[in-house]
């Protein structure tokens, strides 16, 4: 995810895998190519695989956030169906910063537009570092909403108990009911163990719990 363009009047926010799906399926072709060739139809196998791959990330969104209008709007595509939208910039109450920990224990992240209807991913997949991620979401809400302070979704994360820049991709995890993936994520951005990553989470669990009529599970 990048900015593709800013004016004083526009922000365009761009995310796309489509490179991938080109990479694969010039792949597909170059292996049926030979298959054919070569009169090796085991090779077409291989040629399956990689058109697989290459229509799963079929994957592109572009989130515009228009000044003037004071209005986000975007529109995209991921494999057999297209997207599209808009929201007002004054019913985003945030963006945050949402986190996936896959193989490896390896975290991955994307951005989401939080408003009082529920979470639209601003990415159909995650992908980056979390501090690319952080100074892309400040930027964003910098030019939504200039002058203005910038939102905290959790007002006890300046206690040093969960960093600033990685408290919204811990709450996203945890209402999603990933515990186990925020502890991971915690131990692998702090370098802590695992027992006072445990405990961390619960603190913030604990007031994720209390701020909503809803108990998690």
């Amino acid at each position: 995810m990048h900015i593709a363009s800013q004016s004083p009047t526009e922000l365009v926010v761009k995310a796309s895998t489509v490179w991938i799906s080109a990479i694969c399926g010039a792949s597909a072709l170059a292996s049926t190519s030979f298959s054919v060739v070569e009169n090796k139809p085991n090779g077409l196998f291989g040629a399956a695989f990689f058109l697989f791959v290459a229509i799963a990330f079929a994957r592109r969104t572009v989130f515009t956030f228009d000044a003037m209008q004071r209005i986000v709007r975007w529109n995209g595509y991921k494999p057999f169906k297209t997207i599209s939208g808009s929201i007002p910039f004054d019913e985003v109450s945030d963006i945050t910063v949402d986190a996936s920990v896959g193989g490896h224990n390896v975290p991955t992240y994307r951005l989401s537009l939080q408003t009082a209807r529920g979470a639209t991913p601003m990415a159909s997949v995650y992908s980056g570092s979390n501090d690319g991620y952080a100074s892309l979401r400040r930027t964003i809400l910098t030019f939504m909403k200039p002058g203005q302070q910038e939102p905290r979704s959790d007002p006890h994360a300046a206690s040093g108990v969960i960093p600033v820049d990685l408290d919204s991709s811990i709450r996203s995890l945890l209402q999603q009911g990933r515990k186990i993936d925020a502890i991971a994520l915690l131990r692998t951005r702090e370098r802590i163990g695992l027992t006072e990553a445990v405990q961390r989470i619960d603190a913030v669990n604990a007031r994720i719990e209390a701020e909503s009529p809803i108990q998690l599970r």
